[in-house]
């Protein structure tokens, strides 16, 4: 089993508040969590800007379905991430929860600010937010379990 292959196995694994912790950990590291936290996007618009992109929507729609969805997907990006990173974050998530202060950000904006390269979101000139999604062949697969994953749980949540 290659490396890959066993941190995918990994993250499937996760527990939905492993999952959660490991994305916030990730996004953390990565240095974006302040413009996470900065982002003033409900669920709902998200949402919205995604059915108006054309995502539609998946199965599993609970947080821990969005975060191990975007993981993998970090896992599996070679040009952005080194596959330590993902590791050590879902060993991080694991370990004992007093060595991680709790983020009071969505799933959702977590996980469209680790897609940030792959996935623009913005307010257009009506205040509306959309979603534009820049594709990479290696990974299309991967970057469309993660947004209909988010676009799942944002209906299940309505």
């Amino acid at each position: 089993m290659s490396q890959r292959d066993e941190r995918v196995r990994e993250i499937r694994a996760l527990s939905d508040e492993e999952a959660v912790r490991a994305l916030t950990v990730l996004v953390e590291d990565r240095g974006l969590l302040s413009s996470a936290v900065d982002i003033a996007l409900p669920d709902a618009e998200l949402a919205d800007a995604l059915s108006a992109a054309g995502v539609g929507p998946g199965g599993g729609g609970g947080e821990g379905d969005v975060a191990r969805a975007a993981l993998e997907y970090a896992a599996l990006d070679g040009a952005g991430y080194r596959d330590g990173d993902v590791g050590e974050a879902v060993e991080y998530a694991r370990s004992p929860l007093d060595r991680l202060d709790p983020v009071s950000v969505s799933v959702g904006v977590l996980a469209v600010t680790l897609l940030q390269t792959d996935v623009l979101v913005k307010r257009d000139a009506r205040g509306r937010w959309t979603v534009t999604v820049h594709k990479r062949a290696l990974k299309d697969t991967a970057l469309a379990r993660v947004l209909t994953a988010l676009l799942a749980h944002f209906t299940d949540s309505r």
